[in-house]
């Protein structure tokens, strides 16, 4: 009876744990109350960008553009009316550049093509408190030219059109994945049983990893006993 009522708290153990885990919120930090500003975003946390470029629109010239050199290509961010547009210059023989981009499609995060021209309604429609985050993709090759974020203040404006009459709307432009990006629940489990959480102390990871383990190899031995005869 001792060896049955093991067996059911391992089971119910490993379920519990399995729906705690689950249960992890997205967002541990959370908004705060009353939030009356944006605070800046640590892409490296948050959207997990290697390298990025970050820009508001303050930062457009005259002519509603911004400048700028990343990822090994000089690109132009341009902004009129609520509309953006984003892509790399196109340059002869290494420097004659005649106007010409290599122009980027927006893909949104439930991976809707909103094309080489992004609408403020489009915008609102992809954004979640105030951020809206896209794929990039080379309009000519389809090939990914990294990530597009945006983000305003949402508790002062209802949309994203306010925000840019405002001049009150960020921008970055991002590629690769950092090491400290976010990790789902998969990988998760499968770096607290391999012993290799981010930034955990080996030794916090094992006496964390150990019930988990002592659960299993006792479910399989219990299995394995009962299963052969005259034991």
């Amino acid at each position: 009876m001792t060896e049955y009522r093991g067996f059911l708290f391992s089971i119910i153990f490993i379920i519990v744990f399995a729906g705690l885990v689950v249960a992890i919120p997205s967002g541990l930090e959370g908004q705060g109350l009353d939030p009356d500003r944006v605070v800046p975003l640590n892409t490296a946390i948050i959207f997990g960008f290697e390298a990025y470029e970050n820009w508001t629109m303050v930062s457009l010239n005259a002519f509603d553009q911004y400048q700028y050199t990343f990822n090994l290509r000089d690109w132009s961010f341009s902004h009129y009316a609520g509309t953006l547009q984003l892509g790399a210059k196109i340059k002869y023989a290494g420097f004659l550049w005649l106007g010409q981009l290599d122009s980027c499609e927006f893909i949104s995060s439930a991976g809707v093509n909103r094309g080489a021209v992004l609408g403020s309604q489009e915008i609102d429609e992809d954004a979640e408190n105030g951020t809206a985050n896209y794929n990039l993709l080379y309009l000519v090759n389809g090939a990914d030219a990294g990530g597009f974020v945006l983000y305003w203040n949402s508790t002062e404006y209802e949309n994203s059109i306010d925000a840019f009459y405002a001049d009150d709307v960020n921008f970055m432009h991002g590629v690769g994945l950092a090491s400290t990006a976010p990790v789902d629940i998969t990988s998760l489990l499968v770096g607290l049983l391999l012993l290799q959480l981010p930034n955990c102390p080996p030794l916090i990871n094992l006496l964390l990893a150990t019930p988990i383990y002592a659960a299993v190899v006792f479910l399989i031995w219990f299995i394995i006993k009962e299963s052969m005869p005259f034991v």
